[in-house]
Order: C-alpha cells, then sequence, then structure tokens
C-alpha cells in the first residue's frame, strides 16, 4: 500500500507543490480513489469516470465544498488509486472496499445493497427462482406450474446468482441501465415477459399486437423456437455479434427460400437492429470462479506489483507492492520472484492465477502454489480475451501506484538532497546540482526533428520551466549539428532575457549565430543563483542557468554541447553525456566514463531526467509532424497554389485553423469547389 510514513502525518493541502504534482499523475480513466485520515486508516473510498478530475475537484476551491467534505479534506493526508475498465466495475470495486474498510465518511452507501443480473431460466428446468425486488418491471415467478410455463421460460430480473442451470448477465450497478437494455432487446427478440396467470390464459396479449411479444401463449411460436430466440438472446448479451448476424442471416434465407417473406422480413429487421447497436455492455456471464490477475509495472530501476482479487466472476480488490533489489531485470523474472513470496504468507491462494507476462520456472511456481492451496492451481500467462484485459488493468494500475510512489519519493527533501550530494561527489561538481537542464533531439529520417530541453530543480522535475526547439538550420539526420542549434539558442535566450529582463524573439532563421556572425552568448554576465537583484526568481525558463548540462548522447553529442558553452564563454557549466548503452557518464575531454552502480538511487534519478528528456522530445515531434502532414496535405488540394494558401493560412492562422472552419468560410477566400476539396481533405 502506497502510504507516505505514519509519523509525518502532514496533511496533503500543507504541501501544495506535492500535491499538484500527484494529482498530475493520477490516472484519467475510470476508478476507485481511496482516501486516509491522519490516523492512516481508510477515511472515504469513492469511483470516478475521471480519477485525475475527481481527485482535483476536492482539493480545488475547498473553500466552496460542502461542510462535510471540507472536513474530510482538511484530514486527508494520503490518497491511493485504483484503475478500473469501466465505472460499472469501479462502483463494485468501491462497494467491496467500503465493506472492508468501513469509512467514516461513506455514509450515503450504508445500504449495503447487492447488484442486478438478468436471468434467463433454462427451457424445461424447475422452479427454483431468485426472488426479484418488488419495484422491478421483471418480477420472478413464484412457480412455474405446468408445461407450458417452464418450454417457454421468460427472463427476469434477480439479485443472486445460483447454480441452476440458467443463464446470468451482469452484474449491473444501475437498475436503469438493464431495463434499457431489457427494453431494447424485446424489440429485437420478442421474448415473453408476461406473469404466469396471463400466460395460462392461452391468448395473446397487447405486447403481441405491438410486437413485443412472440406469441408462445397462443401457439404462435413452438418450444424450438423460442429456445432459439433465447439463444440468440444470449449471443447478444454477450456481444458475439458475429455469430449472432450469422444465425440471423441463415434463419432470413430459410425463410425467404420457403417463401415465407413475412418471417424472412422479421429475421431481416432483428439482424439489422443488431448491427445498429454500436454499444453493447460488457457483463460477466455469471462465472463463479476465484482468480487472481498479476502484473508488474517496471519504470527509472522501480517496480510495483500490482494484484487484481476476482471472486465469483467480481472485481473484489486491487493491492499493489513494491519490489526492491530489480535492477536489470524484466517482468517475468520479477513476477517468478514476487509469486512465492507472496503467497507463502497469503491467507489462500485461488483456483486461477492470471499473470502478465511468462514467468521462468513456472512448473515449480505451479506445484508451490497447489501445494499451499492443498488443490490444482492453473498459472497462466494472459495473452488474450477478458484474462488480459484484467492484467493489463491490473498493470496499468501498478504504474499508477509507481509514479505515485515517486512523486512522494521526490518530494521528500532529505532524499533528493542526498542523492545530489551523492551525484555531485561522483561527477565532481562544486556543489549539489540545483538545477539540471537536460537535452535530446527527436526525428524521423532527419525530417521534423525536434530538440528538448527540460528542468529538474531539486531533484525534481518543474514543467513549466521545459523549452522545446523545431530544428531549422539542419537538414537531414544530423543529432550532432541539431544538439549544437538547440545549444547555441537556448543560452542566447538567456542572454537576452537577461538583457531585456523579459523573454525576447528567438534568432533569425537565416542567422543562427546574431547578425555580426558572432555567437550572440558570448561573454555572457550571468548569476549562477538564477535570480534577479532584489531576490525573486526569474519567471522565464531561459533566464536562469544550469548548475548541471545532461546530453542524451555519446560523445558526439557531448562534443557538440561543449563546443556551443566554450564558445559562449560558458565552460565552468558541467556538462556531460549519458550515453544508453551502458548508462555511462562522460565528461568533456576524459576519454573513461563515470560509472555509477545500476541499483544505486543515484543513477535512477540521472536515468530519470534523461528519460524525461526524450518523453518530451518524442511529444514534440510527433506533433510536429502531425502538422506536417496536414500541410503537405493542402498541397495535394486541387486548385490551391501558393497564393491561395498564404492567404488562408493569413486568414485561420495555421493548418488546424484551416481544418476547424466551415466550408462557408473557406468559400470566402477560395472558391467553393476548392474549399469543399479542402474540407474532404483534412
Amino acid at each position: 500500500m502506497s502510504t507516505q510514513t505514519a509519523s509525518r502525518r502532514a496533511r496533503l493541502i500543507d504541501n501544495p507543490d506535492l500535491l499538484r504534482e500527484r494529482l498530475r499523475a493520477a490516472p484519467t480513466g475510470a476508478g476507485v480513489y481511496v482516501m486516509r485520515d491522519l490516523g492512516g486508516r481508510v477515511a472515504y473510498v469513492g469511483k470516478a469516470a475521471s480519477l485525475r478530475n475527481r481527485l482535483r475537484s476536492y482539493f480545488t476551491g475547498i473553500e466552496s465544498l460542502q461542510a462535510r467534505t471540507r472536513t474530510l479534506v482538511d484530514r486527508v493526508f494520503d490518497f491511493e488509486v485504483i484503475t478500473c475498465l469501466n465505472e460499472r466495475e469501479a462502483l463494485i470495486l468501491e462497494n467491496s472496499l467500503i465493506k472492508q474498510y468501513r469509512p467514516r465518511y461513506n455514509v450515503r452507501l450504508k445500504d449495503d445493497k447487492s447488484y442486478l443480473y438478468l436471468k434467463i431460466p433454462k427451457p424445461g428446468a424447475g422452479s427454483a427462482h431468485a426472488p426479484g425486488t418488488a419495484r422491478e418491471q421483471l418480477r420472478a415467478p413464484r412457480g412455474e406450474r405446468g408445461l407450458l410455463a417452464t418450454e417457454f421460460p421468460r427472463p427476469y430480473y434477480t439479485r443472486r446468482i445460483v447454480r441452476d442451470g440458467a443463464r446470468y448477465f451482469g452484474p449491473y450497478t444501475s437498475a436503469q441501465s438493464l431495463r434499457t437494455t431489457v427494453k431494447s432487446l424485446r424489440t429485437i427478440f420478442p421474448f415473453r415477459t408476461c406473469s404466469d396467470d396471463i400466460f395460462r390464459r392461452g391468448r395473446v396479449c397487447l405486447d403481441y399486437h405491438i410486437k413485443r411479444c412472440s406469441g408462445p401463449c397462443e401457439g404462435r411460436i413452438d418450444a424450438p423456437e423460442y429456445s432459439t430466440l433465447l439463444d440468440q438472446v444470449d449471443l447478444f448479451m454477450q456481444g458475439r455479434s458475429d455469430a449472432l448476424d450469422a444465425q440471423l442471416r441463415k434463419q432470413m434465407e430459410e425463410a425467404a427460400a420457403e417463401l415465407d417473406f413475412e418471417l424472412a422480413a422479421r429475421f431481416r429487421d432483428r439482424l439489422r437492429a443488431v448491427d445498429r447497436i454500436a454499444e453493447r455492455q460488457k457483463m460477466l456471464t455469471g462465472s463463479r470462479s476465484d482468480e487472481d490477475c498479476i502484473a508488474v509495472a517496471l519504470e527509472g530501476g522501480r517496480a510495483m506489483a500490482a494484484l487484481l482479487s476476482v471472486r465469483r466472476g467480481q472485481v473484489m480488490a486491487m493491492e499493489t507492492h513494491e519490489l526492491e533489489g530489480v535492477t536489470d531485470l524484466g517482468a517475468g523474472e520479477c513476477l517468478g520472484a514476487f509469486l512465492p513470496q507472496y503467497y507463502s504468507s497469503a491467507p489462500s491462494v485461488p483456483r486461477t492465477v492470471l499473470v502478465s507476462d511468462a514467468v521462468e520456472d513456472a512448473a515449480v511456481i505451479r506445484d508451490f502454489l497447489t501445494e499451499q492451496r492443498g488443490g490444482p492451481v492453473d498459472l497462466r500467462h494472459a495473452r488474450r480475451g477478458a484474462g488480459r484485459e484484467l492484467v493489463e488493468q491490473a498493470r496499468t494500475t501498478a504504474l499508477s501506484a509507481l509514479r505515485q510512489r515517486r512523486i512522494v519519493d521526490d518530494f521528500d527533501a532529505e532524499r533528493t538532497g542526498s542523492l545530489l550530494v551523492d551525484l555531485a561527489e561522483r561527477l565532481g561538481l562544486p556543489g549539489p546540482p540545483r538545477r539540471i537542464e537536460c537535452y535530446d533531439i527527436s526525428n524521423t529520417m532527419g525530417t521534423n526533428s525536434v530538440g528538448s530541453m527540460i528542468v529538474f530543480e531539486d531533484g525534481r522535475p518543474k514543467p513549466s520551466h521545459y523549452r522545446h526547439f523545431g530544428i531549422r538550420t539542419v537538414e537531414g539526420s544530423d543529432d550532432f549539428a541539431s544538439m549544437e542549434e538547440t545549444l547555441r539558442r537556448r543560452f542566447a535566450r538567456h542572454l537576452r532575457s537577461r538583457a531585456d529582463g523579459a523573454a525576447a524573439e528567438d534568432i533569425p532563421v537565416d542567422d543562427p549565430a546574431g547578425s555580426n556572425g558572432e555567437v550572440v552568448v558570448a561573454g555572457a554576465v550571468r548569476d549562477r543563483t538564477g535570480r534577479d537583484g532584489d531576490g525573486a526568481a526569474t519567471e522565464d525558463s531561459f533566464g536562469i542557468l544550469p548548475d548541471l548540462v545532461l546530453i542524451d548522447g555519446g560523445k558526439g553529442q557531448l562534443g557538440a554541447a561543449y563546443r556551443v558553452l566554450r564558445e559562449a564563454g560558458l565552460v565552468d557549466i558541467p556538462v556531460f553525456g549519458l550515453a544508453k548503452r551502458n548508462e555511462e557518464l562522460f565528461a568533456p575531454g576524459v576519454s573513461r566514463p563515470t560509472i555509477i552502480e545500476k541499483d544505486s538511487p543515484t543513477l535512477f534519478l540521472v536515468q530519470r531526467v534523461r528519460d524525461e528528456a526524450h518523453r518530451f522530445a518524442i511529444t514534440r515531434h510527433r506533433a510536429r509532424r502531425a502538422r506536417s502532414a496536414l500541410r503537405s496535405r493542402l498541397d495535394s488540394v486541387p486548385g490551391l497554389g501558393p497564393v491561395r494558401k498564404r492567404t488562408l493560412l493569413r486568414r485561420f492562422g495555421s493548418v488546424d485553423g484551416i481544418r476547424a472552419a466551415s466550408v462557408d468560410a473557406l468559400a470566402e477566400e477560395v472558391p467553393r469547389g476548392v474549399a469543399l476539396s479542402i474540407k474532404e481533405l483534412l
């Protein structure tokens, strides 16, 4: 469980920087969040369609919250998040966690109700039925006496699953959602919904005349046909549209071959209706199997395992465990070490254990689990289907927990301070590098090259100071020259921001070295503290010089960066190149690299800085490549020459603006036929 050290018990709202970073790292999808109070106890469990937005709503505008919610937020010292496939699953998990922890602030869910299923009894089965609620439209039968009632069973709602051979679909967290589903089903597959007393009268009712029932009470459909109808409902609820389409198409063709065109038309209408339904709810089919789904997430030299417990077909719980000593190991190796350690002290072992990656010595681990359980255990690498979705859900939760843990560590001043001191000692720096800048280049076959600059201050990322540079003067794939241009422009901006007190325009494309042919940053006067005269931090990222420059690359990229610093008179800024191959740190003019132990937290910090620069460069490169692709598509529009293109760009500002404009707006600048062609292509 990812919680802060109990001895601190500091409220999250008292550390806005930490809170902001943790909220930014929260997942955007559906899931469950757990809030803990100052005593470490679970204070509240909630669900959300977007975890990030819901969590932000608690900590933004606190004074405007209701008194109860404000009291809760005032007592929160930590939160955890669990990702889910959808809101339905999130609500089920939320209900399970509330039963387990009984949080103080979950009074609204105190009713402890179970969830609805749609039950289709087996034709000819007995009368063992689970009662539904009094308010449900399809009430459970009190008993089906007589052959007709059992041969033509009617679907109904139930809140519990019984092993009686019936087909169950659910659970549904919303009764209204299930009613809507059943209403749609009856328009396509007209099964009976009337009570047994009405059914035994032996004559059709209004439902038959409005095509909501097939009329089995009056013999309008025989038992085999009705059974086939329910089988088609089964296929529909399972989402097996291909099999259902094939079955309906076959029935339509057989009816047409027998010249029963009215029946063929009914099958045709059902086929069309099924094809029109684009959204089908995913649901469990009443399986009562127990299984654990386990995944491992690796990032920045750290690992987190997540275990999702499925009991009787429902997701009941999710827990995470941080792993140590995972340097140079893959996910499968981490899983192989985690499984025996976890289940050696676990209270129970399920019949099935699904894992996200192949595990070495799987047979040995399977024998161990079998012994622990006292019965056979199926240990499987989930590669497809519902099992794969579950382990991917566990992997997402593990990655989220790992990133949340990393953010907490980043805001641990003692920890980050010691890492920076250690890094300074290893690299021979004059002091701990308070501000680290890292640079990377990203391109595709030499096109749309982008240079990235990311900033870490006090061992933490500072996204507001990130910058990117569209490479202007380099032709083809030349990372060395691209790195040189990036550094020149960055430090030119520094000089201008210091001279003018604000960020200025970039160096002209045709004169990257300045109007007089000299490097603009030469002889720059700088304040190594990054602060102006009155001690206030400058707002522009370029106005602060780094204590350490890291280059993502080997000696070639490092040499290009050092040339810029040397020509600028900034050789006292330490610069190192981090080579990916062996994670070696190279210094200018030094043949032997600095090697940091691969399991060292200091190396993890350096790797994280490098990985963040790479991520930022890739993101900006892809965006630029997408814009370039759109612009090139403009060139293929018939009748759109350079003059008209400039006119459109002047009017709408960009290719994205042209794409968003209406045909009428475009037609104000170019002929309507050209405007229509533009909209069609973009």
